[in-house]
């Protein structure tokens, strides 16, 4: 019977989709504050009280992955009041159940975690996430759930318009005064770590001023009504399962003792440039989309989008643009076509058709290629193979043999872009999803080192990561590849493609579904 009636349930749903669409339940969430901004114990030098009434923040820049996941160790070991977590994707596998252990001793130390983890993330993790919030200190939301979330078919057919609206947001804050945000999801492949290919990414570590706003975007989303509890759309553990699970991790520990020596050294040093050397300490502005994005309600001036361009003011001298996913529009397009008339420098990194993971993206990047280049804009696209001779550090710690093919296997994930002296580091893609349709947050820094040190990375590494497009004789595009040796290999279409992808990706551009992508 109770069988018979969740078909007649799914039956009367799909009668009425066209008045209800099968809305969500109420959310039964309280409201929560925002965490408090406890900064005593983090940075530990003399002037470090005159520089936070000065507004200033600190920063480290992490484009090295090992020390991007020590970083984030870093804060959940070192937290004393709060930890506050939001993630488009944390994954089922080894990275994500070491954050998972490490949340939950840190809870047993009496440390409040709250974490939210968009619902796009699937529903492997919902056994472990029941458990946890028998904890009393542990709280688990999942943000815009599907409302058949083990037959999301239905969600498709009924409520397209609701679940294409995501939380891309990647954020820790801990004690309400220090966070890591950037492009990184939880997973091992954000990592270094995965065994078919390695994003290469960017996140940086912040400290001081610009995580209040952190703080005040994170509560924004853990009280809307699209962040619904674990409780009320998995259910609670008992006591003795989440003990189970506290042993499981244990055990864990003892088998990787080398792994959490090594772990625990970077974590240490991550401490050590906190508290002992020099830190540049900056104007910085934590910006983000709010929650409202996700339900079609809210002004144009309060998206990230005009957020950026605000803060990033008229480009004057040159413009760097490092995405993923890269699709200007003919709007952005005109803009940067605009830059460059007037004599200022661009240039744009993105992923070329075999390293980009979302291949649908490339079909309506590729448009562009040619009217930018023409124009004077600089393209660089990512290489999806960039041979790795050394061992990983998660191969070192862990004992583990990523496969050859999978280690050299690579995909630009990074989203920054720097301007006259401003460096911008978040979630963020140049791209109309990230416009109009997900969520998304980051840092603006002011800060001419930083931005000069990103420039001078892009110059010494481009020729080696990516292929240089220029236009040919006839104003055809064409893709060098720069070799060790000073010599150079040409290509006249995408490089290492067949026949069929390109008239694939060519003939999916002209689909009206740009607004996706």
């Amino acid at each position: 019977m109770q069988k018979n009636n969740r078909y007649f349930s799914l039956l009367l749903c799909a009668g009425m989709g066209s008045l209800t669409a099968c809305s969500l339940p109420p959310n039964q969430a309280k409201k929560e504050s925002a965490s408090g901004y406890h900064t005593e114990h983090w940075v530990q030098r003399q002037n470090v009280d005159a520089q936070l009434q000065q507004g200033l923040t600190a920063y480290l820049a992490l484009d090295d992955a090992f020390m991007s996941i020590a970083s984030r160790i870093h804060l959940i070991r070192e937290a004393k009041y709060t930890l506050d977590l939001q993630y488009y994707i944390w994954e089922d596998d080894s990275l994500g159940h070491m954050m998972l252990s490490e949340l939950l001793k840190a809870a047993d130390r009496g440390v409040k975690v709250r974490l939210m983890i968009d619902d796009q993330n699937g529903t492997k993790l919902d056994p472990i996430l029941e458990k946890l919030v028998a904890h009393p200190n542990f709280e688990i939301k999942l943000y815009n759930p599907y409302k058949y979330r083990n037959f999301r078919v239905m969600d498709y057919a009924l409520r397209l318009k609701q679940i294409n609206h995501r939380m891309h947001n990647k954020l820790i804050i801990a004690d309400g005064a220090i966070a890591v945000t950037g492009g990184r999801n939880i997973s091992r492949e954000y990592f270094d770590a995965g065994d078919e290919f390695q994003f290469t990414d960017m996140d940086i570590l912040f400290f001081g001023n610009a995580v209040k706003s952190a703080n005040q975007i994170f509560i924004n989303f853990w009280n809307n009504e699209l962040s619904y509890s674990v409780q009320q759309l998995i259910g609670v553990g008992t006591a003795a399962e989440l003990d189970e699970l506290r042993k499981g991790h244990a055990m864990n520990d003892l088998e990787k003792d080398q792994f959490k020596t090594r772990l625990d050294f970077a974590q240490k040093q991550i401490m050590q440039q906190l508290r002992e050397r020099n830190v540049e300490w900056v104007k910085a502005r934590f910006m983000g989309d709010y929650p409202e994005k996700n339900l079609g309600n809210i002004d144009h001036d309060k998206l990230l989008y005009s957020q950026l361009k605000q803060a990033m003011g008229t480009p004057e001298q040159h413009l760097e643009l490092v995405f993923a996913y890269f699709v200007p529009t003919k709007d952005g397009t005109a803009f940067l076509k605009d830059l460059s008339h007037q004599n200022i420098k661009i240039r744009v990194l993105t992923n070329a058709y075999l390293a980009n993971d979302v291949a649908l993206v490339h079909a309506f990047y590729q448009k562009y290629r040619k009217d930018l280049l023409t124009n004077g804009v600089q393209l660089y696209e990512f290489k999806p193979d960039i041979q790795r001779k050394q061992r990983t550090w998660y191969e070192v710690l862990t004992g583990n043999v990523i496969p050859a093919k999978g280690k050299s296997s690579s995909r630009l994930h990074a989203k920054f872009f720097d301007v006259d002296g401003k460096v911008f580091i978040g979630s963020f893609n140049f791209d109309p999803r990230s416009v109009n349709l997900n969520t998304e947050v980051g840092l603006m820094v002011e800060s001419d080192p930083l931005q000069n040190r990103v420039t001078h990375a892009l110059d010494r590494y481009l020729p080696e990561i990516a292929y240089e497009l220029k236009l040919n004789t006839e104003g055809e595009i064409i893709w060098i590849e720069h070799h060790a040796n000073g010599k150079t290999t040409t290509y006249d279409v995408d490089p290492h493609t067949t026949k069929f992808q390109r008239f694939a990706f060519k003939s999916l551009s002209y689909l009206p579904i740009e607004w996706m992508m």
